[in-house]
């Protein structure tokens, strides 16, 4: 007879690896045959973290590191929760090392009893919109509940919470490029603008700015001879985008 736990203790939640190694799959289908020819990355044993997109644990947490990528030039925090699992989410301007924070869900109703008695302490690096103030920067939001974070996740944007309705769940925020947007209020957040926003003074104006970040250059298909490419030896009369390998790149 099987044993069924109702509540499940830190040792039997499985939670994502930290790290995974990239698959060359570079230019090849689900089938995993090749279809079309990508500017993959030079390095393909690159290691990254696995950002987790869609952070909803209550435990209380603390900020262990911060990890720089190179490649992406993005920071990393590292948490570890009172459970015992680590995690990394994207490093905002509110991050401190070895603060303790927590997440505070909408859903929770001691937090939505506290909040209408201004009881509520201080704000936290993250949670949901509901409660992050109006008029200061934020970033790292998701437009529905339980979709992962998919707005506001660059290096050095942020964004503004313009207008706030309760009754009606939703929250008026001004996106980096200056597009006004609803969203739902116990959507994710986060407190303060992305980091590294001296990211925006490099520009891409030089010879090797990819390259030097990992990334192959690719020959376009019109400039080599018609053994080498469909494409090849014709003045640009294709009917639609083929690979090397003659194959149609149509809706890949």
């Amino acid at each position: 007879m099987k044993t069924r736990y109702l509540n499940k203790l830190p040792l039997q939640i499985h939670y994502k690896p930290l790290w995974y190694s990239k698959k060359w799959n570079a230019g090849r289908g689900a089938d995993g045959w090749k279809v079309l020819r990508t500017r993959g990355k030079r390095s393909s044993g690159l290691r990254l973290q696995t950002l987790n997109y869609s952070y909803r644990l209550r435990n209380i947490f603390f900020i262990g590191s911060f990890i720089f990528n190179n490649h992406v030039h993005r920071l990393v925090s590292v948490i570890f929760l009172s459970s015992g699992a680590v995690s990394h989410l994207i490093t905002t301007s509110q991050h401190k090392l070895f603060s303790l924070n927590q997440f505070h869900s909408s859903f929770s109703k001691l937090e939505y009893y506290l909040k209408d008695r201004n009881v509520l302490p201080l704000l936290k690096c993250i949670g949901t919109i509901m409660y992050l103030p109006k008029n200061k920067a934020i970033s790292c939001v998701e437009l529905l509940p339980y979709r992962g974070v998919q707005y506001i996740r660059s290096t050095g944007v942020f964004g503004i919470v313009l207008k706030m309705d309760l009754r009606i769940h939703t929250a008026l925020i001004k996106l980096p490029s200056g597009v006004r947007k609803v969203f739902s209020t116990h959507s994710l957040g986060s407190l303060g603008s992305v980091a590294l926003p001296i990211n925006r003074d490099f520009k891409n104006n030089r010879a090797g700015f990819r390259k030097n970040k990992g990334y192959k250059s690719l020959v376009r298909g019109v400039a080599m001879n018609p053994v080498d490419h469909p494409h090849g030896g014709r003045a640009k009369a294709i009917k639609y985008q083929r690979t090397p390998w003659g194959k149609t790149t149509k809706f890949k």
